[in-house]
């Protein structure tokens, strides 16, 4: 019997081998990953685990995230009269400017609100007092889908921006009858008086914001026909005028307008019988660094002209420009325009056109996500 034992072959199943366990990325490789991720994708990645959340949520996370996401932007607008803003792909406008605009998102407000800016993610609402005056503002991130609790301001000369100096957002409410004053939104929320106002006119109460400024067109108030910039640095907290380009042949009966390229001020002069000029402030603040950058003929031959001045917004990788104007014909209607930088050097045609009706073009800017909130900056938050 222990023959037959021993010369049996053994059948049974062998033990199975341990399971080697996936490698584990260090810790600091996963957030140099994680920081390019962009910030919709961030949101859906902080329940995957306790310590995900935890990066993602930590404030130097969140501001490192803001510069290295490679998401791409998107055109955020609304419609006069409508309660819904809209999102759009930037990228779809240059790769087929003729297509009709597609809407990635959408959301609907609880009142006539006005899109008053957007910076690193987050949207400054405003509600109007009146048919010229700012009666509240709100902070909203609609990838965080949190926003802050109405401010009561009152204001005709407003703007929003961020202090990269003392890592702050600001909002600036100007008022030529109460004064101006900073509202500055950070670990908390305190505001400043500022103390010497503007001796220029603003042509818009709303100011575009430029690498830590605020900027207008404005007109002196003594003579109509001398333009300058108000400029409105973050930082310093006051107040300072930037000369125009020199340009002797411009046409005055276009207002000049202002804009950014890639964090440098923008400002859009006619020509008289000519193009729109794109000037570009090389330095900010240094009158002799202002560039001819590109002269803007359109497709088009009608009469009245198309255009307004264009305010550049946007420029892509090959320097493709993306810009809107306001239609003189009719004030219901908007375009978004796409110049094409494959013409010949300094004189650009526009390629692809977008119109609007019912839109307004002060309610149209280029937005770029991030996980920035509300609640980090001191402000009584709410998810929207």
């Amino acid at each position: 019997m222990r023959g037959n034992l021993l010369g049996t072959t053994d059948k049974r199943p062998k033990p199975l081998s341990p399971t080697k366990a996936p490698p584990i990325l260090p810790g600091e490789v996963i957030e140099e990953i994680l920081v390019r991720v962009p910030a919709s994708t961030l949101v859906k990645l902080k329940i995957v685990c306790k310590s995900w959340n935890a990066l993602i949520s930590n404030p130097e996370f969140v501001s490192g995230n803001v510069h290295r996401s490679r998401a791409d932007p998107r055109l955020v607008y609304r419609f006069r009269d409508s309660r819904k803003i809209h999102f759009s792909s930037v990228q779809s406008l240059f790769k087929n400017p003729s297509a009709l605009l597609t809407k990635d998102g959408c959301f609907e407000m609880d009142g006539d609100l006005h899109i008053l800016g957007s910076c690193n993610g987050l949207i400054c609402l405003g509600l109007m007092s009146g048919r010229f005056h700012l009666g509240s503002i709100r902070l909203w991130n609609p990838c965080t889908r949190s926003a802050s609790d109405w401010l009561k301001i009152r204001a005709d000369m407003y703007g929003f921006g961020y202090d990269h100096v003392h890592d702050n957002y600001k909002f600036l409410e100007g008022c030529w009858r109460y004064g101006h004053k900073i509202h500055t939104f950070g670990s908390n929320y305190w505001t400043t008086i500022v103390q010497d106002p503007p001796s220029y006119h603003p042509k818009l109460g709303i100011g575009t914001f430029v690498y830590g400024t605020l900027n207008w067109v404005a007109q002196a108030r003594s003579n109509f026909l001398e333009w300058v910039i108000i400029s409105f640095d973050l930082a310093n907290e006051n107040f300072a005028p930037l000369s125009l380009p020199d340009m002797n042949n411009r046409d005055e009966h276009y207002d000049p307008a202002v804009g950014v390229l890639r964090d440098r001020l923008c400002v859009c002069l006619k020509e008289n019988y000519g193009g729109w000029i794109l000037w570009v402030m090389e330095e900010y603040g240094v009158q002799e660094s202002w560039t001819k950058f590109i002269t803007v003929f359109s497709n088009e031959r009608v009469y009245p002209p198309m255009f307004y001045s264009l305010k550049a917004m946007y420029m892509a990788e090959n320097d493709d420009v993306l810009a809107v104007s306001l239609c003189p014909s009719d004030s219901r209607i908007f375009k978004l325009v796409i110049i094409n930088s494959n013409d010949a050097p300094k004189s650009h045609r526009i390629f692809g056109q977008r119109t609007f009706v019912d839109a307004d073009n002060q309610n149209c800017y280029v937005y770029q996500e991030s996980l920035v909130s509300p609640s980090d900056l001191g402000l009584p938050s709410f998810h929207y």
